[in-house]
């Protein structure tokens, strides 16, 4: 199983790659120092971070589905919206964690570590800013792929931290997901914000303002009313539609 590795988007902001692929950000201010999401867990993500930095840091999880969520159970707290702490409550559970064990092909001492760890519920977040020392960092709420979705927005940077809000393909379909319809203005919404770059959990790359313009655009009643019915593997009991909004990004929504 690979480690976590670290791509320098800006001096101050790292886009941290966890060992089952989903990514995280780290935003460094003189001060003090933001973590959005903690990835799958499979591996001792705070001893990383702290190998990085000894700032006191702020966990904020973008939603709690447990790939951005189970590696809290490494950190002493995290903040979230209380609208998604259901979803934590599921998707941190005993199911969710052996099916990563599997995938992660952890040993017999690991995978009982990791079925058996605690993870604290994330506490209420209510902020509006983060302030960091010399990097602010706005609190976005955008209801659609979950209740308690955000994204985050670093004006210093120009910079978007989407959260799952969008992904190569985006999922609009899970029982907690909220209708497509206000998925797409929570990701329109987004667009009125004056970033230039952004970063997504499951993109390698950092995304620039005009594709995500372009997918924003292509959230209409002709895209919903063309979609055609699909099948994701794993939830193939869920009935789906899909489009692509903007060339080579899909969108999956419950149909």
């Amino acid at each position: 199983m690979r480690d976590f590795t670290v791509s320098d988007v800006f001096p101050d902001v790292k886009h941290i790659r966890d060992p089952l692929g989903v990514h995280m950000t780290l935003l460094l201010g003189r001060e003090r120092a933001l973590l959005f999401d903690a990835g799958y867990g499979v591996l001792d993500f705070h001893a990383f971070i702290r190998g990085i930095t000894d700032l006191p840091l702020t966990l904020v999880l973008s939603h709690g589905h447990h790939d951005h969520a189970l590696g809290a159970m490494h950190f002493p707290s995290s903040l979230m919206l209380p609208q998604d702490l259901p979803v934590f409550r599921e998707y941190t559970g005993r199911r969710e964690r052996e099916k990563i064990a599997v995938t992660a092909r952890l040993g017999s001492e690991a995978r009982e570590n990791y079925l058996s760890a605690s993870i604290h519920e994330p506490e209420k977040l209510d902020a509006a800013v983060f302030e960091l020392g010399g990097l602010s960092v706005q609190v976005i709420r955008t209801p659609g792929h979950t209740p308690g979705s955000i994204a985050l927005y670093v004006p210093k940077q120009r910079l978007l931290l989407l959260g799952d809000n969008w992904n190569p393909q985006t999922w609009v379909f899970f029982p907690e997901s909220l209708d497509v319809r206000t998925y797409s203005q929570s990701f329109r919404s987004l667009m009125e914000l004056p970033f230039q770059t952004a970063l997504a959990p499951h993109a390698e790359a950092p995304l620039n303002r005009a594709s995500l313009v372009c997918f924003a655009q292509g959230l209409n009643e002709t895209g919903f009313a063309n979609a055609k019915p699909a099948r994701i593997r794993g939830y193939e009991h869920i009935p789906v539609k899909a489009f692509e909004p903007a060339p080579g990004a899909m969108l999956v929504f419950r149909a």
